[in-house]
């Protein structure tokens, strides 16, 4: 359901929010603890230093949050250079400013020059203080909005890889099932009106349902359950199909098509329709995985060359891999007499 995908995109979000807001104000109170550890010798000089620091923290959001991306991403290197002296001169300025208005004898003997040049006053000594903190912030800021913009680019590329995985599974389901109407259709079977009628549920999930990145398990098992009735309905009694499902599907999630690659393979190379052939489908849910066991014995016949090129399966696997990673277990057996697959997915 659309609420479900909705509310599970707002529950990642606001996870990740709480995780980051953590771990900024640990960093932020850690960093204006610094003065606090190592205090001046009186309340002005103090009061100096803190307000230093929250001018350092707030370049840095500044910078992170606006400046990187309205100037640096852009290349306007000019208007990027003077914002950042300028900002450096008032996150310089400000604070001396703080101390005259508190103390103005103290503020003036501070700035007093103590000898050569008058490289040894304690206001010089400030600035190069000041200098370091602001690079600090500078490419601390720089070094983590690039890492955000490279998570963003890599997002946009493995989206961009799922929405091409689809659009190659999509048409090879619907036309391995029309093949199955077809055979229907040729013997004039009364069953091909129930089965065009289940391959327009199909078509309308597919059509309506797959672009999302996760869908409603219930409505992935009515896609299954249809695609497997249509393939007894083709193969009759040469084909044994057992077929079991147990589990809660209500108000669960999984990416959509992601099982019916390992079921529809079984049926492309596990069925002969002039002999007997045996396939086993086992679906279980629990409160936190899906298990999908598939099993079927191989028989001999002949294979379109694009039918045998294996692409359903792979491009299963690439899916797997990007909306699963470390959270699905698959494991194939491919033997002389036998395929197995056994898949476990963790859908929390």
């Amino acid at each position: 359901m659309r609420f479900d995908k909705v509310h599970l995109e707002i529950h990642v979000k606001m996870s990740t929010f709480k995780k980051n807001s953590l771990l900024h104000s640990i960093g932020i109170m850690a960093f204006l603890a610094i003065p606090l550890l190592f205090p001046s010798y009186s309340t002005p000089f103090l009061m100096k230093e803190l307000e230093s620091f929250v001018l350092i923290v707030l370049f840095f959001y500044l910078n992170y949050y606006y400046l990187i991306t309205t100037f640096y991403f852009k290349k306007k290197y000019g208007s990027y250079v003077s914002i950042l002296l300028v900002l450096f001169i008032l996150i310089t300025i400000l604070p001396v400013s703080f101390l005259f208005n508190q103390s103005p004898a103290v503020g003036k003997v501070w700035t007093e020059p103590h000898g050569m040049n008058g490289l040894l006053s304690p206001f010089y000594a400030d600035i190069k203080r000041n200098l370091l903190l602001f690079a600090t912030a500078f490419f601390a800021s720089i070094a983590f909005r690039i890492n955000d913009h490279l998570k963003k680019l890599n997002q946009e590329k493995i989206n961009a890889e799922l929405s091409y995985l689809k659009a190659q599974i999509n048409p090879h389901f619907l036309f391995n099932t029309l093949n199955s109407i077809y055979s229907l259709a040729i013997v004039k079977s009364e069953k091909t009106a129930t089965s065009i009628v289940k391959l327009s549920g199909m078509m309308r999930y597919v059509i309506s349902e797959t672009s999302k990145k996760f869908v409603s398990l219930e409505k992935e098992m009515n896609y299954i359950d249809s695609y497997i009735d249509l393939q007894k309905i083709r193969l009759g009694e040469t084909a044994l199909v057992n077929y079991s499902f147990n589990g809660d599907v209500k108000d669960k999630l999984i990416a959509p098509l992601m099982l019916i690659p390992f079921i529809e393979n079984a049926f492309k190379h596990g069925v002969n329709p002039e002999e007997p052939s045996q396939i086993d489908i086992q679906l279980s849910v629990s409160e936190t995985n899906l298990y999908l066991h598939v099993f079927n014995l191989k028989v001999p016949h002949r294979f379109n060359k694009a039918d045998h090129s294996g692409f359903g399966l792979k491009n299963a696997k690439d899916q797997l891999t990007y909306l699963y990673p470390g959270k699905h277990q698959l494991k194939i057996e491919d033997t002389s007499f036998s395929f197995t697959v056994t898949l476990n997915i963790n859908i929390t």
